[in-house]
């Protein structure tokens, strides 16, 4: 049952809700068209259509409570209304909940050390997975290709949550098609919730879907009649509209108070740079709480902040002052893209493969908040110290070097690996409950690459050779920015750069566990910029 925001009675703090097969109800992306709609200036006048809230926006739902039967995705394609014109073919888990209404891929909750149980029914005419991004699971459970669920079959994914509160995604992994699969829909969010965060939102006085936002930040090509497109094959599949919670240009109706919004980045590949302008284009400071794997030690002031594919931010914007009318835009800043590879392997005409699409860079209008005259916002004090969660540094950890490469046929490289050259085996074994340093090295033939780490979290303890645009955000002498000292399970490493990350790779799971480390440039997995690495006894 979809309940109004701000309803105590709707907090998740448990997956659940049994669900049976379903179908999509049509309208459920409509886009509502306002001509003269206020903006500033030219570039927000396209900003019309109000943001969806999962629980509060029809079909963009949420999981239900109880019921230890756990909930039931099933994938389909529903045809939606994306834009104006013909529908839209997306690809989507979908939950019939017990009211009978359908969602689509919904935002799940879950409490820090409680359980999931979801059931995945495969509709999809292929193979298919559910991937727990950033979540510290066992093999069987982690939704990696290795597992395939064939179409027509099913499998229960059911673990215990072993990660902090923070926002964590759930998405399709099958080998050689995660680009497809993603790009056309088949991803959500996940909410994970601990003492901690909660003392955080009594604090701030914020409340769920009001004025604490959960947003799935993701480009999509659209090709004749409003159709989803994807070349399977294509490098840096990158689209030409950039949906917020699937919204089409949104604007986003702020009580004046704290606005806190965490942000994933369920792009194939594009790179954002997060950050905010007033009506006259000047820069906004804001907070950063935290980063994937959950809260920072403290609040961090910045004007921006790199958010790649695979990655989420959580940040907290200070409205108190603001009136009712004002405006403000989320963007992604202009920055050096770094795409050091041209002329590597295979010619490719980015204007002809992805027409209309921003190149890589670009400043970009994201969505428009507009200040309300609504009672009631958040208006608590920040606190100083927002986790007691201790990040040390271990000196002694075993070191294993990266290299990230491309070959000049176009082939991306990890070390001397690629998956396909490997056939999919296991290129190295490491010890369980052993803490060990990766330092991963991009060459400057090269671009950006977000390299995420499979059933375990790391975190950084160093940066050396970063760019300008990475070394003006260092805040400490290992030249680590903000958003390198909270947990992470995906980092970015700039062409020429080495990123040294630290893992602790103690597990209560037993035998031979196996795990993926790839790139999630989604093309570039699904080309083979990945390793299979194997924990054990």
């Amino acid at each position: 049952m979809e309940q109004a925001p701000g309803n105590p009675g709707r907090r998740r703090l448990l997956l659940g809700g049994a669900a049976a097969g379903v179908a999509a109800a049509a309208g459920y992306f409509g886009l509502k068209y306002r001509p003269g709609a206020h903006g500033p200036g030219h570039e927000g006048s396209r900003f019309v259509n109000p943001l969806r809230i999962p629980g509060a926006t029809a079909r963009l739902g949420e999981a239900s409570d109880a019921a230890d039967a756990g909930i039931v995705l099933q994938t389909g394609i529903h045809p939606q209304p994306l834009r104006e014109g013909a529908l839209s073919d997306v690809w989507a888990y979908a939950q019939k909940t017990s009211s009978g209404a359908v969602q689509l891929n919904p935002t799940l909750f879950a409490r820090s050390g409680g359980k999931v149980k979801v059931t995945l029914e495969n509709r999809i005419g292929d193979d298919t997975t559910i991937h727990w991004h950033g979540l510290t699971v066992d093999e069987l459970n982690d939704g990696s290709g290795l597992h395939p669920v064939r179409h027509g079959a099913s499998q229960t994914y059911e673990f215990e949550v072993r990660n902090r509160a923070g926002l964590y995604w759930y998405h399709a992994h099958p080998h050689g098609q995660t680009g497809l699969q993603v790009h056309k829909g088949l991803a959500g969010l996940v909410v994970v919730e601990d003492d901690e965060e909660l003392a955080l939102q009594k604090a701030l006085g914020l409340t769920w879907g009001v004025d604490d936002l959960a947003l799935s930040v993701a480009d999509k090509q659209f090709g004749l009649r409003n159709k989803i497109v994807h070349e399977v094959g294509a490098d840096d599949w990158v689209g030409d509209k950039v949906l917020i919670n699937w919204t089409q240009d949104p604007v986003f109706e702020a009580r004046r108070g704290w606005l806190r919004l965490r942000l994933a980045n369920t792009s194939n590949a594009r790179l954002y740079c997060i950050g905010f302008d007033d009506e006259d284009r000047q820069r906004l400071p804001f907070h950063l709480l935290g980063t994937d794997g959950g809260l920072l030690d403290r609040a961090h002031r910045m004007e921006s902040v790199f958010l790649g594919p695979g990655q989420r931010i959580d940040i907290l914007l200070d409205l108190r002052e603001y009136r009712p009318g004002d405006l403000l835009m989320m963007r992604s800043v202009a920055y050096d893209p770094m795409e050091n590879d041209a002329g590597i392997g295979p010619p490719e005409d980015f204007a002809m493969e992805h027409p209309g699409a921003m190149p890589m860079g670009e400043d970009m209008a994201l969505m428009l908040i507009r200040v309300n005259d609504k009672p009631g916002g958040a208006s608590g004090a920040l606190p100083e110290r927002l986790s007691l969660h201790a990040l040390g540094v271990r000196e002694d950890a075993v070191r294993r070097p990266f290299r990230l490469w491309i070959q000049d046929s176009g082939r991306w490289m990890i070390n001397h690996w690629n998956y396909h050259l490997a056939h999919g085996s296991d290129v190295f074994e490491i010890k369980r409950g052993s803490v060990e340093r990766w330092d991963i090295t991009n060459d400057m033939r090269s671009m950006p690459h977000p390299m995420h780490l499979h059933g375990f979290q790391c975190i950084v303890t160093g940066r050396a050779n970063s760019p300008k645009q990475v070394v003006d955000r260092a805040i400490d002498p290992r030249g680590r920015t903000p958003q390198d000292l909270g947990m992470l399970d995906t980092v970015l490493v700039w062409p020429g750069e080495t990123v040294s990350i630290q893992i602790d790779f103690s597990q209560p799971y037993s035998g031979r566990q196996r795990y993926m480390f790839h790139c999630h440039n989604l093309e570039h997995e699904d080309q083979g910029m990945m390793i299979g690495f194997a924990v054990v006894d």
